[in-house]
C-alpha cells in the first residue's frame, strides 16, 4: 500500500481499529524501497504525555474530544516524510486543527499561523482554478480527491503540491473532519 493511503487509512480508522491501522502504516513505511518515504519509528512519541498537543493547540478551548484524539494521531506523524493536516468541519470553513512538522517545514508557516485558518491560505497567483475547483467539489460532496495544485509558501514562493484529501466520519457516520496528505512534486517540464 502506498504511504499516503496508509496515512489516510490510519487517520480514518475508528478507535477500535486505530492500533492495527498504525501497525500497517509503520509496516508499509518500513517496507518501502525509497528510504525518504519511510516513517522513522525512533522519533515517534513513546508515551501519552509525549503525544499531548503542543501549547498552540492545547490552549484552544474550541477543541472537541474528537479533535484532540485526531490531533494526537497526526502528532504521531510529525516527522513523516509527507505533510499531514487535520481540518475541522466544513460548516466552520474547514479550519486547520493541526499540521505536522513536515507540512510546516514545507510551507514555512508556524502552527500558530495555520491553526484556525482554511488551507486555501496556500493559494496564490499561480494556483490554477481547475485544481482549486476539484478540491472545493470534493469538500462539497464529502468525497476523497487527489490533485496537483500550485500552492504558495509563506514567503510567496510557489510549489507544486500533490494533495490527497479524505473526509473523516465520526461514530455516527457524519463527516467531522478532513485529513490531507501533501508533498511537493517536481515541476513539470
Amino acid at each position: 500500500m502506498e504511504l499516503r493511503a496508509a496515512i489516510l487509512d490510519f487517520l480514518a480508522a475508528d478507535e477500535g481499529d486505530a492500533r492495527r491501522a498504525f501497525r500497517d502504516l509503520i509496516a508499509d513505511g518500513a517496507a518501502g524501497d525509497d528510504a525518504d518515504r519511510r516513517i522513522d519509528t525512533h522519533v515517534l512519541p513513546r508515551t501519552h504525555s509525549a503525544a499531548a498537543p503542543p501549547p498552540a493547540v492545547a490552549e484552544g478551548d474550541d477543541l472537541t474530544e474528537r479533535d484532540r484524539r485526531l490531533i494526537e494521531r497526526v502528532r504521531l506523524l510529525d516527522d513523516a516524510p509527507l505533510g499531514v493536516t487535520l481540518c475541522g468541519p466544513a460548516y466552520r470553513d474547514t479550519p486547520i486543527r493541526y499540521a505536522n512538522r513536515t507540512f510546516r517545514g514545507l510551507t514555512g508557516y508556524s502552527l500558530a499561523e495555520l491553526r484556525g485558518r482554511n488551507p486555501r491560505l496556500l493559494q496564490g497567483p499561480e494556483t490554477g482554478v481547475d485544481a482549486a475547483a476539484d478540491l472545493r467539489e470534493a469538500v462539497s460532496i464529502w468525497g476523497p480527491v487527489t490533485v496537483e495544485v500550485w500552492n504558495h509558501r509563506r514567503d510567496g514562493t510557489p510549489f507544486l503540491n500533490r494533495v490527497s484529501l479524505r473526509p473523516l466520519p465520526g461514530d455516527d457516520g457524519t463527516i467531522t473532519h478532513w485529513a490531507a496528505v501533501q508533498e511537493a512534486v517536481d515541476r513539470p517540464d
